[in-house]
C-alpha cells in the first residue's frame, strides 16, 4: 500500500453532493474550471463517487501507455456498457482482451480501410449532390446519416443508405442513457426512470435485428472483408458477434458524425482557411474525385481536421479504475477511483498549445505549408486515446473525415447560419441547429 496522500479536493465541492450539481448543469465548463486547478491531478465527488482528473500529460500517458496493466475502464463504463455490448472488446480485459484485438484489428488494416475510400466518395457525392442551395443545411442530421451509412458499409457489408435501421430507431434513447446531463446516467439500470425504461426497450429491440442480420449472413456462407466476414470465420459466438458490431456502430457513428459536423461547421465559421482549403482541392486534385492516395499531397485537408479534433475530441472523457492503490502524478489513488481523462482540457490547455481557443489549422504545417511535426508532450493530444487501447477504428474516421470534407468543399462553399456549439452527451454532442448555407462554388 502506498503511503502518498490523495489528491487535493476540487474547489466548490458541497456538502453532501460535492461536485455533482455544477457537473450536471455544466459538464464542460465544470471541467474547464477544475483543469486550470496548479494540481495535475485533482479528487472529485460527483455522484457519490471518487474521482479524479489528471491533466498532466505525463500522467495520462502512465495511465494509458507505460502502467496501463495497472489500470482496467472504470466500473461506471462497464455498467453504462453491459447491457448493451457486455461481450465486446471494449469491455475485455487481460488475455481475452489481446486476442480480440488482435481478431477484429485484421479488419482494419490499411488495405481494408483504403477499400472503403470509393464507398466514402460515392456516399458523400450523394450527400452533397441532394444538399439544397435556396435554404440552410442542417449538418447534424446529415452528418449522423452519413456516417451510419459508412459504417454499415465497412461492418456489415451492407447498403443501408435511406433506409430506416435498428440504430435510427433506437439510438436517441440509447444515448439518452448515457448523457453525462441526465441523472438516469449515474442511476443503476434497474431503477425505473422513463429514460432506463426506454434504454431497456431500445437494446431489446437493436439485439434483436442484429442477431436476425448475423443469423442471415452466416446461414448465407458469403464471403467478405468487412468485420462481420471476419468475425464468422473466425467461429466467434452469435452473441458476441452482435455485440461487438454494436460497439463499432455506436463508437463509430456517434463520433464520427460530431468530428465531421464540427470540422463543416469550423470551415463555414472561418471563411479565410476555407478558401486556402479550396486552392488546396483545386491544385491538387483538378476536379477530379479524392482517393485515399491523394490524402497525403493535402496538408492544409490534414491540418483542418487535426485542428478540429483537438478543439472539439468526440470522445472527450476516458476513464479508467486503478486494480490496486497506485501512485500517480505523486499521489495515492486507491482501487475504486474512477480515473478521468479528459482530452477536452488538455487539448485547450495554455501550458501546451498558443491561443489554445483558436481554430488554427497552420499550428501543424511548417512555413512551406506541409505538414509539421507537433511540439510538446505526446500525450497533450489524445482525439483517439492512446496506447494499447488505441482507438481501432481510427484510421477509417481519419479517412472518412477527410475525403468527406474534400467532396464536399470540392463542390460547395460553406457559410455558417447561427453558431458551432457542443454539449456533453455519452460523446461530445453539436447542437442540433447547426446549419450552413451551401451554394454551388463559382
Amino acid at each position: 500500500m502506498t503511503s502518498a496522500s490523495r489528491p487535493p479536493l476540487a474547489p466548490g465541492a458541497r456538502p453532501v453532493v460535492g461536485h455533482s450539481i455544477d457537473f450536471l448543469r455544466d459538464p464542460l465548463g465544470s471541467l474547464d474550471g477544475w483543469g486550470q486547478a496548479e494540481e495535475p491531478i485533482v479528487r472529485l465527488r460527483i455522484a457519490g463517487r471518487s474521482v479524479c482528473l489528471v491533466t498532466d500529460p505525463s500522467a495520462v500517458q502512465r495511465v494509458l501507455a507505460t502502467d496501463a496493466a495497472d489500470y482496467r475502464k472504470a466500473e461506471i463504463v462497464r455498467e453504462r456498457l453491459g447491457t448493451l455490448q457486455g461481450g465486446s472488446l471494449v469491455l475485455l480485459e487481460g488475455d481475452a482482451w489481446r486476442e480480440r484485438r488482435q481478431l477484429l484489428q485484421t479488419g482494419f488494416t490499411s488495405e481494408h480501410v483504403a477499400a472503403m475510400g470509393s464507398h466514402t466518395t460515392e456516399y458523400a457525392t450523394e450527400m452533397v449532390d441532394s444538399w439544397p442551395t435556396d435554404r440552410p443545411v442542417a449538418l447534424a442530421e446529415h452528418a449522423r446519416d452519413l456516417s451510419l451509412a459508412l459504417l454499415a458499409r465497412a461492418l456489415f457489408g451492407l447498403d443501408l443508405r435511406g433506409q430506416d435501421t435498428p440504430i435510427h430507431e433506437a439510438a436517441d434513447d440509447i444515448l439518452s442513457r448515457m448523457d453525462m446531463q441526465s441523472v438516469s446516467t449515474y442511476l443503476p439500470e434497474w431503477v425505473p426512470t422513463p429514460t432506463n425504461r426506454r434504454f431497456r426497450r431500445a437494446v431489446a429491440t437493436l439485439h434483436d435485428r442484429l442477431d436476425e442480420t448475423v443469423a442471415r449472413r452466416a446461414a448465407a456462407d458469403q464471403p467478405g472483408t468487412d468485420l462481420l466476414a471476419t468475425m464468422l470465420a473466425a467461429d466467434l459466438p452469435p452473441e458476441t458477434v452482435r455485440d461487438e458490431l454494436i460497439a463499432f456502430l455506436f463508437a463509430g457513428f456517434d463520433s464520427t458524425a460530431t468530428a465531421l459536423a464540427c470540422t463543416l461547421g469550423l470551415l463555414a465559421e472561418h471563411p479565410d482557411v476555407q478558401a486556402r482549403l479550396h486552392r488546396e482541392l483545386d491544385t491538387q486534385l483538378d476536379g477530379r474525385t479524392p482517393t485515399p492516395a491523394d490524402l497525403q499531397e493535402l496538408p492544409t485537408l490534414d491540418g483542418i481536421v487535426r485542428e478540429s479534433l483537438r478543439l472539439y475530441p468526440p470522445q472527450y472523457l476516458l476513464f479508467r479504475e486503478p486494480r490496486t492503490a497506485v501512485t500517480l502524478g505523486g499521489y495515492r489513488v486507491d482501487p475504486g477511483t474512477i480515473v478521468v481523462l479528459p482530452p477536452w482540457v488538455l487539448h485547450r490547455d495554455e501550458r501546451f498549445w498558443d491561443d489554445p481557443s483558436a481554430f488554427r489549422p497552420g499550428r501543424w504545417l511548417d512555413s512551406e505549408g506541409g505538414r509539421a511535426d507537433r511540439t510538446g508532450p505526446e500525450y497533450a493530444y489524445v482525439p483517439y486515446g492512446g496506447g494499447q487501447r488505441y482507438c481501432l477504428g481510427a484510421r477509417l474516421a481519419d479517412q472518412v473525415l477527410r475525403l468527406v470534407v474534400a467532396v464536399v468543399c470540392q463542390s460547395r462553399r460553406l457559410d455558417l447560419v447561427g453558431s458551432l456549439s457542443v454539449s456533453a452527451g455519452p460523446t461530445l454532442s453539436v447542437d442540433e441547429e447547426l446549419a450552413v448555407d451551401a451554394p454551388h462554388r463559382e
